[in-house]
């Protein structure tokens, strides 16, 4: 995986990886591929993809089924990322919350 995977002092987790990360890390720095070059051959804006890359704007499925078909990677690989990273923010923020939470029984 990409960017810091070190453990926050406060709780204990690995950092939370986002897709961005992972899109400039893996994709995009470790294959020299310029933004400009995943524009054009993707058809999304470039700002789009920098601002995915600076957290400013999540991947939907538009924009996951192009970067997929781009790099040749399974439609709903760059959503799952999404998911995954909202989903533990969520966790985070509101996980005391949440254990409070009792399953209704059927």
């Amino acid at each position: 995986m990409s960017g810091s995977r070190t453990i926050t002092e406060d709780d204990k987790r690995l950092d939370n990886v986002h897709v961005g990360d992972i899109l400039r890390e893996d994709f995009l720095i470790g294959t020299e591929i310029p933004v400009e070059d995943v524009a054009a051959g993707s058809g999304i804006d470039a700002h789009e993809i920098i601002a995915i890359m600076e957290r400013r704007k999540d991947v939907d499925a538009r924009i996951d089924l192009r970067l997929a078909r781009y790099f040749g990677m399974s439609d709903g690989f760059f959503l799952r990322l999404q998911n995954h990273w909202d989903m533990e923010e969520v966790l985070r923020s509101e996980g005391a919350e949440l254990d409070r939470i009792v399953q209704r029984a059927a």
